[in-house]
C-alpha cells in the first residue's frame, strides 16, 4: 500500500533550482533513505513532504488517516515542561482513555447507579469495551515504553523531572527523536537522527527502527546506519532523483554500473556525432549531396544528447566520520 507520494516536486531558492521534477513513494512498512551531496536538497525535500515548506510545483499525496512525525536536522525539543511530561504528550489519547476508565470506576461505586440494574449493566459493558480498546492501544505499556526509549537514547541517569529548557542542544535533539519514536506514526521521517548519538545509542536506534511497525524515511550521512536499516535508497543529484532497491552498499554498486553503462552510451553517441559532423562538413557544399547533408544536420540537431556519467553531480559525496568501530565511511 502506498502511504505517501511526492509527485513532480520542484523548488528553487532565487535563481538556484534545488529540486526539479522529483518523484518519491513511501510504501507501507518501507525503510527508505535519501542520500546526496551537501546542498542537494535532502532537507528541503523532507520539509516539503511534511508540509513545513511549500513546493513551487508538484504535490504531496497522503493516504487517508495516515499519521506522520518529522524530526528536523538538529531540531531540538523546546519546552518548559519536564522530560517526563513532554514524553507523556505522545500518549494524550491513551491518557484520555485512562481518565475515562477512572471516571467509570467511580460511577460503578455510586449507589444510585448500582441501584439501577439496566444502567449498571450498560456501564459494565462500556467499561469492558473501553478497557479492551485501552489495552489494545498499549495503555498498560506506555510508561514502560517511555522509560525504554529514554534509556536507549542516553537519558538513563537523568532525573525525568528535569525541565527540557535547561538541557544541552544535543540532549534536546535526542529528546525530540524520543518524542517522534514514542508517537509511533505510520510514517517516521528523520533528518540526520544519528547526530549526538554514541555507539550504544546508535546500536539501540538501529534495532528499534528495524522492528518499527511503520514506514521510515531517513536522511543520514552514516553509511553503516543506512546499510543496516534501509531497503530503498533515493539519490538526489543536481535537482533530480533516482530510486535504487537495496541498502546503501547496493546503491553504490548499482549506481557505478549505471554510470559505466552511461559512459559507454556517451562514447558511442560521440562517435556517431563525429561521423555525422564529418559527413556534413564534406558534403554540405556539394550540389549532388547537399540535401543528404542537410538531412543529417537536422537529425544531429534533434538528437537527444547522452550526458557523460557524473556530469550532473555538482560536488563530492561524503559521509561524516564515524567512531572507530564503524570506520570506513564513504
Amino acid at each position: 500500500m502506498i502511504l505517501l507520494q511526492a509527485v513532480r516536486i520542484a523548488k528553487s531558492f532565487g535563481a538556484r533550482r534545488v529540486l526539479n521534477n522529483v518523484n518519491l513513494i513511501i510504501q507501507e512498512g518501507e525503510r527508505a533513505g535519501i542520500v546526496g551531496v551537501n546542498g542537494a536538497g535532502k532537507s528541503t525535500l523532507l520539509k516539503i513532504i511534511t508540509g513545513a515548506l511549500s513546493p513551487d510545483a508538484g504535490e504531496v499525496i497522503k493516504a487517508k488517516d495516515i499519521s506522520v512525525s518529522y524530526m528536523a536536522q538538529d531540531g531540538g525539543l523546546e519546552s518548559g515542561q519536564s522530560i517526563w511530561h513532554e514524553m507523556l504528550s505522545a500518549f494524550t489519547h491513551l491518557i484520555g482513555l485512562e481518565q475515562q476508565l477512572r471516571e467509570m470506576e467511580k460511577r460503578m461505586g455510586d449507589p444510585t447507579v448500582m441501584a439501577d440494574g439496566k444502567q449498571y449493566r450498560q456501564l459494565l459493558r462500556d467499561y469492558d469495551s473501553l478497557s479492551a480498546d485501552f489495552e489494545n492501544k498499549g495503555g498498560f505499556e506506555y510508561e514502560a515504553n517511555i522509560r525504554g526509549v529514554l534509556h536507549g537514547l542516553n537519558f538513563r541517569d537523568m532525573d525525568y523531572n528535569t525541565p527540557v529548557n535547561i538541557l544541552s542542544g544535543g540532549q534536546k535533539t535526542r529528546l525530540a527523536l524520543a518524542r517522534c519514536l514514542l508517537g509511533a506514526p505510520d510514517i517516521l521521517i528523520l533528518d540526520e537522527p544519528t547526530n549526538y548519538l554514541d555507539m550504544d545509542n546508535l546500536t539501540w536506534l538501529e534495532q528499534y527502527l528495524q522492528s518499527y511497525r511503520g514506514a521510515v524515511l531517513v536522511v543520514s550521512h552514516d553509511r553503516y546506519f543506512l546499510d543496516t536499516l534501509t531497503k530503498v535508497i533515493y539519490d538526489l543529484d543536481n535537482g533530480g532523483i533516482t530510486r535504487y532497491t537495496g541498502n546503501y552498499t547496493g546503491f553504490i554498486r548499482q549506481k557505478k554500473e549505471m554510470q559505466e553503462q552511461q559512459l559507454k552510451a556517451y562514447k558511442k553517441q560521440q562517435e556517431e556525432i563525429a561521423r555525422t559532423e564529418e559527413f556534413v562538413r564534406r558534403n554540405i557544399a556539394a550540389k549532388d549531396t547537399t540535401r543528404r547533408a542537410q538531412s543529417r544536420l537536422k537529425t544531429l540537431e534533434k538528437m537527444e544528447r547522452v550526458t557523460r556519467a557524473g556530469e550532473r553531480t555538482q560536488g563530492k559525496r561524503f559521509f561524516l566520520c564515524c567512531p572507530a568501530k564503524r570506520a570506513g565511511s564513504a
